[in-house]
């Protein structure tokens, strides 16, 4: 498990570094107007693969990992692929008379290159899950590894000396992308995972039958959390324009940064999970719960809320004047990922045990609020996408808890506990990223950003050594102790 967990997050820490350096060239590159117009397809149709998915992703991770015997699920995820890449096509083409409404202010010529774009990145989970569960991990993080680096380099000569625009931009994704996945089917036939085997025995209608109990009531839950998230940003689209969705957008990248050492941790504590609740292994279950996910959500605190007062400092360095309106938004989407992680991983314990009822109706309470939040920011008083990061923060906030308070039941340790560490942890961490933003005074964003974070860092790691109720298991008074003994 920690083998897996270190080469995934070696990989996204080489894949945020990369994004880094994205954020700095792309919307810079694109402009406003076409950075927002990518955003708002990106959020669109990254949001209609999972309606169309309803969970059938997670059905199919979990099954695979308890049974590594029953290859024909891959054969017939693949077929099920199939099928929600020609149901996605038929919405775009019986939808064309109406694409001023569904799209408004996007230019018809990415409608369908967004479409490709955002099926390949959700086709890429599919081959990513395969790997976990065979715990082929290291290996396909390496090939991963790779491929971001080469497509980021080559990305960097084509926007400095080719000509670059979003066509291009989305051409050159849906490209590389085609490539990494012939490399990951090679790899996969190479260890007989892939063979005629996984065509053979397919019984669509019983799988079907067993997909759809697992995933009805995600499905349920999925469609209406969909139409909201729909609704929510085509207000923000409709009302605000392409460029407030472009700055959603910019701070939606920024803030997705501070979740690269806890995405790594998703997957395999799932497995985890399905593994010590399939071997009825309570007490390992109970310990990986309180102990991961209060971590995680302190290590994702350090790295988000050193950009609540650095927002500032990130528009100037890696973007132009244009984007200054994305400051703020940017401060208020850096709580975003703390309780994105929360969410993630206690979410994976429900999906673990098989509660995705409890599941789908946790979404609709959290969902009938993101309605009602949003239209007041974004439609009433029109604040555009500072009103749709309120909504997301705060939305994020009450269904992570509502999820908290049942998970806690279950496994019979203290919600309150859990809970006030969120608290403390973050009102800590602030603090802290506070004195070390302002005790700094020089106008140079660059010097400004670096210089701080150093004495951030340190503030924090050595907190560890006093304070170690924050990080849990972190303490790096205790292991420079190791390394000098």
């Amino acid at each position: 498990m920690n083998k897996r967990y270190f080469i995934k997050l070696l990989s996204n820490i080489i894949n945020g570094f990369i994004n880094v350096v994205l954020v700095a060239i792309v919307p810079k590159a694109l402009g406003t107007v076409a950075y927002g117009e990518f955003s708002y397809l990106f959020q669109f149709f990254s949001r209609l693969f999972g309606l169309l998915d309803a969970g059938s992703s997670t059905a199919f991770f979990t099954k695979l990992s308890a049974n590594l015997n029953r290859k024909n699920l891959i054969g017939y995820y693949f077929i099920l692929s199939a099928i929600i890449l020609g149901i996605s096509l038929a919405f775009v083409f019986l939808s064309q008379n109406y694409y001023n409404k569904i799209f408004p202010d996007i230019h018809e010529e990415y409608i369908l290159l967004g479409l490709f774009f955002n099926f390949l990145i959700w086709f890429l989970i599919f081959f990513i899950k395969i790997s976990d569960s065979f715990a082929l991990t290291v290996s396909i993080e390496i090939i991963r590894i790779i491929y971001k680096i080469t497509s980021a380099v080559t990305l960097v000569i084509l926007i400095n000396w080719f000509y670059f625009d979003l066509t291009v931009y989305f051409l050159f994704n849906i490209f590389s992308m085609a490539i990494f996945l012939i490399a990951l089917s090679i790899f996969f036939i190479k260890r007989e995972i892939f063979s005629k085997e996984i065509f053979q025995n397919i019984n669509f209608k019983v799988t079907s039958k067993e997909f759809l109990e697992y995933s009805l009531p995600l499905f349920v839950g999925n469609i209406f959390s969909v139409a909201i998230y729909f609704y929510q940003i085509w207000l923000l689209q409709k009302f605000g324009g392409s460029e407030e969705t472009g700055f959603y957008g910019l701070a939606y990248q920024i803030a997705a940064m501070s979740f690269l050492f806890t995405s790594a941790m998703t997957q395999i504590l799932m497995r985890e999970f399905s593994k010590a609740y399939g071997e009825n292994n309570f007490d390992e279950l109970r310990n990986m719960f309180q102990t991961y996910i209060p971590m995680l959500y302190s290590v994702t605190a350090f790295f988000a809320l050193f950009l609540l007062f650095q927002a500032e400092n990130i528009v100037h360095i890696f973007t132009n004047k244009d984007f200054e309106p994305a400051i703020p938004v940017i401060m208020i989407m850096s709580f975003y990922p703390l309780h994105q992680t929360y969410g993630q991983l206690s979410s994976s314990l429900l999906f673990a045990t098989g509660k995705t009822k409890l599941y789908r109706n946790l979404s609709f309470v959290s969902q009938t609020l993101s309605f009602i939040i949003s239209t007041i920011l974004v439609y009433f008083y029109n604040l555009g996408a500072i009103g749709f990061a309120i909504t997301m923060v705060v939305v994020q906030f009450i269904g992570t808890n509502l999820q908290l308070i049942f998970n806690t039941k279950y496994l019979k340790i203290s919600y309150f506990k859990m809970f006030f560490h969120q608290i403390y942890s973050v009102g800590f961490i602030i603090t802290v990223s506070f004195f070390s933003t302002k005790i700094i005074n020089t106008e140079d964003p660059i010097k400004h950003f670096l210089i701080s974070g150093v004495i951030y860092t340190i503030i924090i790691l050595v907190s560890t050594c006093f304070f170690q109720q924050i990080f849990i298991k972190i303490n790096l008074c205790k292991e420079i102790k190791k390394l000098i003994k």
